[in-house]
């Protein structure tokens, strides 16, 4: 179904979550950095996940102020809400081993580094392989 990186943020992969659908997990994170709504809109209307990315990184606009707090919460939710919708690669996730990565963060905090993506699809492989099917 999907020819993408399934661990990637950056794939377009859709999820909803607070009754608007994501073409990715990296459009909900950036739209999700800010309270502002003219930017919010801004990645909502991008239909680009790196296009997302690069947006998100502009301090034109403010930071919410507790970012920094919550900013993993945020992702693990978007992660969950991509296996949660999709039992399809909610099953290839499970039947995965060994350490996961999203090997398109390009820096050491989500990828290859600190792997706090990798943790995340870790942690919820491992409830998913602790679920009877």
């Amino acid at each position: 179904m999907f020819e993408q990186d399934l661990y990637s943020n950056l794939a377009t992969i859709p999820i909803t979550i607070d009754s608007f659908t994501w073409h990715s997990a990296e459009q909900y994170y950036q739209a999700s950095k800010f309270t502002d709504e003219e930017i919010i809109t801004k990645i909502k209307e991008c239909s680009n996940p790196f296009l997302c990315a690069a947006i998100g990184q502009t301090r034109e606009f403010k930071l919410r102020d507790d970012w920094e707090e919550i900013k993993v919460s945020v992702m693990e939710r978007a992660i969950r809400a991509r296996f949660d919708q999709h039992p399809d690669l909610a099953d290839i996730l499970r039947r995965s081993k060994g350490t996961l990565y999203d090997h398109s963060a390009a820096d050491d905090f989500w990828g290859i580094g600190a792997n706090v993506t990798g943790k995340i699809l870790m942690k919820i492989r491992d409830e998913l392989q602790s679920t009877p099917d």
